[in-house]
């Protein structure tokens, strides 16, 4: 009897105590795996999301844009061919320190008459080069007397169509070469409907640099 006594309180009360120090482990590993766990899924999700917004590594920088108005003073990106004269002589200001707007023309204004007429240009500048603008040589070379002459830096000349512009600029090269030794042809550069036609006065590194310019 004693010892059946015995095994019935072994029975009644082992299941309890057993109960009790299985909840007592479960709390203790929930808890431990809680303050385990949260501070890992932090780190985790952090270094998750900046991976996410993070370049990958082997990614090359953004291309710049040098045909935009990036060199605008408002830092926006736009194509060479969407800016006017004006706005493509800001561009070469940017590049080229020396360079000076003089004049952005009209219809009134454009010494040629052919400011907007059909496969003419439609936007014209005319600009400075301080490099040879303050030289006798570049007076003596003006045309009819005006300030604005290619000879005092150059001009900007904007196309509907790089096709136009192609034509404008063979159209010059050829004029300048049937003159021969009697004209020191002034230099051309043209990038789809831009024409910039710069003064022979400069030296043809110095010239060279408004090609660059526009390329």
């Amino acid at each position: 009897m004693p010892i059946q006594a015995s095994a019935t309180h072994a029975s009644t009360t082992r299941p309890g105590t057993l109960r009790a120090l299985t909840l007592r482990t479960l709390t203790l590993r929930a808890l431990t795996l809680r303050a385990l766990t949260l501070p890992t899924v932090t780190v985790l999700l952090s270094a998750a999301a900046a991976c996410s917004s993070a370049p990958p590594a082997a990614a090359p920088p953004a291309p710049v844009a040098v045909n935009s108005q990036a060199g605008s003073a408002s830092g926006t990106s736009r194509p060479l061919a969407a800016l006017d004269a004006a706005a493509v002589t800001q561009q070469l200001i940017r590049v080229i320190p020396s360079v000076k707007l003089t004049v952005t023309y009209d219809g009134t204004t454009d010494p040629n008459g052919k400011l907007g007429r059909p496969h003419q240009y439609v936007s014209k500048s005319a600009f400075d080069d301080t490099r040879v603008s303050g030289l006798p040589k570049a007076k003596e070379d003006e045309s009819r007397g005006r300030r604005d002459s290619i000879s005092y830096g150059g001009t900007v000349e904007i196309f509907a169509t790089p096709e136009d512009a192609r034509a404008w600029a063979d159209y010059i090269d050829q004029g300048q070469q049937a003159m021969g030794s009697l004209l020191t042809p002034d230099y051309i550069f043209r990038n789809g409907t831009v024409v910039v036609r710069v003064s022979h006065l400069l030296t043809t590194e110095q010239a060279s640099a408004y090609g660059r310019a526009i390329a």
